[in-house]
């Protein structure tokens, strides 16, 4: 599964993310994903999409993308908004069923409706932040006992096929 979350939407919705700054703001949502893990398995990524505006609107059409850690990030330019960026990633989506988009804004549900993408509120996608399960999920650690139990058993598998 792979979420695409509407940053400013996110941060402005809760007070989780209360700091002096918007760059503070911002980090404390990437502090939030990676550290509670509401987009679930380790196998699901996670894209974060703000606006930000140039001086000339017309300047550039496209956006920029960075990460941090395992979070994509994009950051709109020019006359392109956060909402068209999320649009065009689910519209280009090779299987957009796969896809969530986490945001309030209704014109957004709106335009990625006839894809058959799923959406889902802010406040679920920050509730299953803190289930039990998502921090578990955070952290793949296997005992040592196990982990040569395992072994064993693989190794007797790999020498009975061969």
């Amino acid at each position: 599964m792979h979420y695409i979350v509407d940053g400013y939407n996110v941060i402005n919705s809760s007070d989780l993310f209360t700091a002096n700054s918007l760059e503070g703001r911002r980090n404390k949502l990437f502090e939030f994903i990676t550290q509670k893990r509401p987009h679930g398995s380790l196998n699901n990524s996670v894209t974060v999409v703000f606006d930000r505006k140039t001086k000339n609107p017309f300047e550039y059409g496209d956006y920029n993308r960075a990460h941090v850690g395992d979070i994509e990030v994009i950051f709109s330019e020019g006359v392109m908004l956060a909402d068209d960026i999320i649009a065009e990633i689910v519209d280009n989506s090779v299987n957009s069923r796969e896809i969530t988009v986490v945001t309030n804004d209704k014109g957004i549900h709106r335009r990625i409706a006839p894809s058959g993408a799923k959406k889902e509120s802010v406040e679920d996608f920050l509730a299953k932040g803190f289930k039990h399960k998502n921090k578990q999920a955070s952290v793949k650690t296997i005992d040592v006992g196990k982990k040569s139990d395992i072994d064993e058993e693989f190794e007797k598998l790999w020498i009975k096929k061969r």
